[in-house]
């Protein structure tokens, strides 16, 4: 993506998408139930939950459309 894509609009994920989080080690992707701004500038966070129900608030830093490889 474009820098001037990301400064216009830095949100990558949606409720409902499909992501893998770094440093997980299931095999299945969570899901994103709530996007939030976090802080003074607001970077994106999102409130996944992984397979098992377990949620997590995560940094759109530690986020990914697709498997991290470990």
């Amino acid at each position: 993506m474009k820098t001037r894509e990301l400064n216009a609009n830095p949100w990558r994920f949606n409720v409902g998408d499909e992501v893998w989080m770094a440093g997980d080690r299931q095999p299945y992707p969570s899901k994103v139930v709530e996007a939030f701004g976090y802080g003074r500038s607001a970077w994106p966070h999102y409130r996944v939950v992984d397979c098992q129900g377990t949620e997590f608030t995560v940094p759109q830093q530690l986020l990914s459309a697709s498997p991290i490889p470990a």
